[in-house]
């Protein structure tokens, strides 16, 4: 067995195959030890923990938990323009312009939506975008002092369990503020407090990035100076998310995400399963209430 799956590795020296699974081990204790648990259990192995170990799992990344400040919603328009020249292709996607809107802490517009048309949509959404990242950075990076009202001590003083961990509070309580707005939150310990750093990261939301945005997206990433682009790839031509930042600068990531992975249908289902109610921030704009309509 061992001659015959030798070319999945490049490692030369011999190995000890498992003929039940195939999983290849350096040594053949290890094989040993593998073997009971192959050959009388299912594909999961099981493994217990030892006395005196924490018995149960608990979430512990409570910073993931916690809600960005600021977040980005953006749009491509394109123009389709039939094609002869390549065999097996009908049209190309020509960018014309882009229109994206900066959420708030509080759920509201930072700034009217800004709109851009032009064949150069592209290079100048990726200009304007990282400025913006770069004014949003400053935000994140300011910290405002905390101020309480009277009731806020009141709750402070009669908190008798952390809002976090759900534990008795004792000597170790902190008050816990929002860094942005310098409101009193909650009593917390001191080390849950602690785990509620902010993320540094302001996320880029596209509906469909992944088979539509992001292509046009990357033609003009590569462009920029002096920024790292992550990207997590699903495959060869599409991308699950991406993200930038400056390399020499307090890091702060741009992020930009796919809300179909969230939502999967389209907008125009998405926008018929709401009522006029929820859409607060385009009251002015009945129009906009349809998709399909570029202006």
């Amino acid at each position: 067995m061992s001659r015959l799956l030798g070319d999945l590795t490049n490692h030369r020296a011999k190995a000890f195959y498992c003929y039940s699974c195939l999983h290849r081990f350096p040594a053949e204790s290890l094989l040993k030890d593998h073997l009971p648990y192959c050959k009388d259990h299912s594909l999961q192995r099981i493994v217990m923990p030892e006395p005196g170990e924490e018995i149960v799992s608990q979430f512990k990344q409570h910073k993931f938990s916690q809600p960005v400040p600021h977040a980005i919603y953006a749009h491509f328009e394109a123009l389709i323009e039939p094609m002869q020249t390549i065999p097996g292709k009908t049209a190309s996607h020509i960018p014309c312009g882009y229109a994206y809107l900066i959420i708030g802490p509080n759920g509201l517009p930072l700034k009217p939506v800004t709109v851009y048309r032009r064949s150069d949509a592209v290079d100048h959404f990726i200009t304007c975008i990282d400025r913006e990242k770069d004014i949003l950075a400053k935000r994140l990076h300011t910290i405002t002092p905390m101020h309480m009202t009277t009731r806020d001590m009141e709750e402070f003083q009669k908190a008798t369990h952390c809002n976090l961990c759900k534990k008795r509070l004792g000597k170790d309580r902190v008050r816990d503020h929002d860094h942005l707005s310098g409101k009193y939150r909650e009593a917390l310990h001191n080390k849950c407090n602690l785990q509620l750093k902010q993320r540094k990261m302001i996320p880029c939301i596209f509906h469909n990035l992944r088979n539509y945005d992001g292509h046009l997206i990357m033609q003009g990433l590569g462009k920029l100076q002096d920024h790292e682009i992550d990207v997590i790839p699903k495959n060869m031509e599409k991308d699950i998310s991406f993200s930038i930042r400056r390399r020499k600068e307090t890091p702060v990531t741009l992020q930009f995400v796919d809300s179909f992975q969230f939502f999967n249908t389209s907008l125009q289902k998405l926008v018929e399963n709401l009522d006029h109610s929820n859409f607060s921030i385009m009251q002015r704009a009945a129009f906009l209430h349809h998709t399909g309509i570029y202006y």
